[in-house]
């Protein structure tokens, strides 16, 4: 992996956050592939970029009002191929209150994405795994 290939990467992942802040879902989907594969911190499994964006457009109001507390970085980036890389972001949302709940939680989790360089040169996602970090479990656990 070189820089110019990191950079345009950390670029991607920038805009991917920026844009999911603002909940602009279809400027969104446009860094995903078509065919692309996007997993949930609930385990739903979207298959493509249009149901990706579909169903990340349906979100209750009052949690896209939360959005700007939301923040993503970039904790890894590897070279798999040349025209593959895979990512490791972790994210945070602090204040996240759900629909009906009384007190807010705050929120953490880690990203795992499979980005594919296109002819143009652009890197756009593959594929994407989000899991929620519950407190219960440090991701360093030595029990498997």
């Amino acid at each position: 992996m070189n820089e110019a290939d990191e950079r345009e990467i950390r670029r991607t992942l920038a805009s991917y956050t920026g844009l999911w802040v603002r909940h602009e879902m279809d400027a969104w989907g446009e860094l995903f592939t078509e065919d692309s594969d996007f997993i949930t911190h609930r385990g739903i499994w979207w298959t493509s970029r249009q149901e990706n964006v579909a169903g990340h457009k349906d979100v209750p109001g009052s949690v896209l009002d939360q959005k700007e507390n939301y923040s993503q970085e970039v904790v890894s980036i590897q070279g798999v191929t040349p025209e593959v890389a895979l990512v490791h972001t972790a994210w945070d949302w602090p204040g996240h209150r759900l629909p009906g709940a009384e007190t807010p939680e705050d929120r953490r989790g880690l990203i795992t994405l499979v980005l594919v360089r296109q002819p143009t040169g652009a890197w756009l996602i593959r594929a994407a795994h989000n899991t929620r970090k519950n407190g219960l479990h440090d991701f360093a656990a030595t029990d498997g």
